[in-house]
C-alpha cells in the first residue's frame, strides 16, 4: 500500500505568478507523452503551491495508487522531488 504523507516539490526553477489563474505549465511538460493526466495535474499544484513542498494525499479524492504513480512519473521524468516537509 501507498503511502498517506509523501512530500514532493518542483526540481529546478519555474516560472511563478501570485494568481493561480496565471500559472503557465511549460508547453514540454504538458506535451510529454509519458506523463498521464495525474502527473501533469499534479505538476500543475506544484506550481501553483510555488516551490513549497506538497503532500499530494493530503485532501484527495483520488486512489493513493493513482497518487503514488503520478508522484513516480514526476520524479522519474526528473521535474519533481522527494522533499522533507
Amino acid at each position: 500500500m501507498p503511502p498517506t504523507e509523501d512530500w514532493i516539490a518542483p526540481r529546478g526553477l519555474w516560472p511563478l505568478t501570485d494568481s493561480p489563474a496565471g500559472i503557465e505549465i511549460p508547453d514540454h511538460v504538458m506535451n510529454d507523452r509519458t506523463l498521464s493526466l495525474q502527473a501533469k495535474a499534479l505538476f500543475a499544484l506544484l506550481l501553483a503551491e510555488k516551490g513549497k513542498p506538497v503532500n499530494p494525499y493530503e485532501d484527495a479524492y483520488e486512489e493513493p495508487e493513482t497518487i503514488a504513480a503520478a508522484i513516480q512519473e514526476l520524479i522519474d521524468a526528473e521535474i519533481a522531488v522527494r522533499v522533507e516537509p
